[in-house]
This record gives structure tokens, sequence and C-alpha cells, in this order.
């Protein structure tokens, strides 16, 4: 991007990037770089600059709930639906 989004822009973003980060999505991914294993997190980061040391808006969601990626009870599952955002506001 090369302005700041709006809140509706940046909620729009998100919107879409949870429709398409189901399991089944993500693990498809995994599996076509023959990974076997649950990819552990997702990252998005907007940048609204052409400053690639900082990130305006960074999320990312998980698989796990917890770091025991062992655990698969459902107490202990995430499965990127929950995102959270780790700088600014």
């Amino acid at each position: 991007m090369n302005k700041e989004p709006s809140k509706e822009e940046l909620e729009l973003i998100l919107g879409e990037i949870k429709t398409f980060s189901t399991e089944d999505n993500i693990n498809e991914i995994a599996r076509s770089v023959k990974w076997d294993v649950e990819i552990s997190k997702i990252y998005l980061d907007i940048n609204t600059d052409e400053d690639k040391e900082t990130i305006e808006h960074a999320y990312y969601a998980r698989y796990f709930k917890t770091s025991n990626a062992s655990d698969y009870s459902e107490t202990n599952m995430e499965r990127y639906q929950i995102w959270y955002k780790t700088n600014g506001e």
C-alpha cells in the first residue's frame, strides 16, 4: 500500500484474510511445500510507506493456542481464526 488504510479498509483486508486462512487452505500450503506438520503461525504485515524497517500494521493468527503443538484438545486450538495485532493501536 502507498497510503495509510482507513479502519474500514483494514477490517476488510482482515476479513478477506480470515476467510482465506482456513485450516484446509493453510494445510494445503504446508503440503505443497512438503511440510508434514501444521503451520504454527501465519503473519500479515501491511506496510504503508517505502520504509521497509517499519511495518505500520502487523497481525498474526496461530493454529495452537499455546506453544504445546502436541496438544490437539479443543481448548488448545485456534485454527487461524483469531487474529492478533502486534503493533500500533
